[in-house]
């Protein structure tokens, strides 16, 4: 017996494909106990006894079904399922037409049931071999309408009706069936779309946020809900916070929480599993109810969104009115959640690689790209307010290359990371502090209120950096030159980059040239000449 594989995940039509085999197979074991019954009538008015024997037939046919077949169901391979659910159905109607040569037209009609059940469930190879069986024993139970009759003194009129009423029992199954297959495979192509969807929007964007709401949206369209919120957790403190909502607006009616905070979400993580809240079940989670209410929705839905490393998040849809939510829309949801889960999972890669890209990998400090970038902007912004100012500290380490060669390369790294470490204890927050290359380092100050600011965040930054550390065991006592250039608004001067930059370089040199371990404030010029460098 081929049993599903453990773990995996199952998709709209694997899903419900289960049910919907449930339902088949209910309607197979009804439809042998209707045709029992009918033959057992048929018996009492002919007296007929292979009437009879053909209602035991179908009795003993109904009870395999549901002895085997529909119980297990839900843990074996469908088309083992199927296959053996055809194979019994068409020897009983073989069997049928052999016993009673009068139905022998019905029991062929009959036997485009087993097709009629085979077609959606079945690859195309097992499917094409189950077609020629079946066509065999149509063909079979046609021929059986030749044997001959074995009570010929059988009223005309009661056998046209026992045919009549057997095609009516057979036709009303393959219709119902094939309409079965039919709704299948609408609700397929409409998931097929939706995944599809999914993916190919996904695929046009890299942003975090943006795969959020796209994401979001598909969710919500998928059930027919108002809206949704995914929340991501964040590795390090375990809170949720929103990732992505649709409508975009309903981002901001969310706070950032802890998993704590709200049970519902708490157990969905944990359990892996969907949590179905509404604001009139009595039994219902008080958190998420109130939750409701706030909001002024009737039903909400919670699903987790697990990737292959864990759960990273959840999805809460709410709607304000009733749904029905069958196993098909579930499973479709789940696969929708997984995406968005790798979504979350592929917008913090994003982000890591981003961060990497922009930042030193020795001391974390933004890297010259980042500082360039950050300069630039506040330039922008400079020319947009009056009376502000920026300035560019560039900083140089006094010695670094006779440190490093004296302690080794391990404590030249040591050296640098600590003089990041204190460099950033001297800007405010909204400074920036980046390794430029080498020993070198800058500082890009905002929303300054005069120049005399700024070399006092330097005088500072020496000081800093010349407190004693111990390096390879020896007490090492480091030092900065340090050059400023500042900018103001309205300013005549050049206001690119490049040239803010390098007037800080050049009054860097001009700070070792003085002594070292001093700063020096740079006279602004438009043009910056290569010869001004070392």
């Amino acid at each position: 017996m081929a049993e599903i594989e453990p773990g995996r995940l199952l998709g709209p039509d694997d899903a419900t494909q289960r049910d919907q085999v449930r339902r088949l197979l209910a309607i197979v074991c009804l439809g042998g106990l209707t045709g029992a019954l009918f033959l057992i009538v048929g018996g009492i008015l002919t007296g007929n006894v292979r009437w009879w024997i053909g209602a035991v037939l179908l009795v003993g046919a109904a009870s395999w079904v549901a002895a085997f077949p529909r119980r297990t169901v839900d843990h074996t391979n469908i088309a083992t399922v199927i296959t053996q659910v055809v194979v019994v159905v068409s020897a009983a109607l073989i069997s049928l037409a052999i016993l009673e040569p009068h139905f022998a037209s019905v029991m062929a009609t009959a036997m485009l049931l087993p097709i009629a059940i085979a077609l959606p469930y079945l690859e195309s190879g097992l499917l094409r071999r189950l077609v020629l069986l079946s066509s065999a024993a149509m063909l079979a139970a046609a021929l059986a309408g030749f044997l001959p009759d074995a009570h010929p003194g059988t009223s005309a009129v009661v056998m046209g009706l026992m045919r009549f009423g057997g095609l009516l029992i057979v036709l009303g199954a393959v219709v119902f069936v094939m309409h079965q297959s039919a709704v299948r495979l609408k609700a397929s192509g409409r998931e097929f779309s939706r995944l599809f969807g999914l993916s190919a929007d996904l695929a046009e964007t890299s942003d975090p946020s943006v795969l959020g709401e796209i994401t979001a949206r598909h969710l919500a369209a998928a059930i027919g809900f108002d809206d949704c919120v995914l929340y991501a957790i964040e590795p390090e403190t375990g809170r949720l916070v929103p990732f992505g909502s649709s409508p975009v607006e309903r981002a901001l009616e969310t706070r950032p929480e802890s998993v704590a905070e709200r049970p519902v979400l708490q157990r969905v993580i944990r359990d892996r599993a969907h949590a179905l809240v509404d604001v009139a079940d009595a039994q219902g989670d008080p958190d998420g109810q109130a939750c409701l209410r706030r909001l002024g929705r009737s039903v909400m839905l919670v699903l987790p969104l697990v990737a292959p490393t864990g759960p990273v998040g959840v999805a809460e849809l709410t709607a304000i009115d009733r749904h029905p939510i069958d196993e098909r829309r579930l499973a479709l949801l789940r696969m929708l959640a997984f995406e968005a889960a790798m979504a979350i999972e592929n917008g913090r890669l994003y982000q890591q690689i981003r961060e990497r890209s922009l930042h030193d990998p020795l001391t974390g400090l933004a890297n010259m790209s980042l500082f360039h970038d950050r300069t630039e902007h506040a330039l922008e912004q400079l020319a947009r307010r009056e009376g502000a100012l920026v300035a560019v500290l560039f900083v140089d380490l006094d010695d670094f290359k006779a440190i490093n060669d004296r302690l080794g390369h391990a404590a030249g790294d040591r050296l640098l990371i600590t003089v990041a470490e204190r460099l950033r204890t001297v800007v405010r927050a909204g400074d920036t502090v980046a390794r430029l290359g080498g020993d070198e380092f800058g500082l890009l100050l905002e929303e300054l209120s005069s120049a005399e600011e700024a070399r006092l965040i330097a005088e500072r930054a020496i000081a800093a950096v010349a407190a004693p550390l111990e390096l390879a065991g020896q007490a090492v006592t480091a030092s900065l030159s340090i050059g400023v250039a500042v900018r103001a608004s309205g300013g005549a001067t050049a206001t690119t980059v490049d040239a803010l930059i390098g007037e800080a370089d050049t009054a860097m040199y001009e700070a070792k040239r003085g002594g070292k371990r001093r700063a020096a404030m740079a006279e602004p010029s438009p043009v910056r000449h290569e010869g001004d460098r070392r």
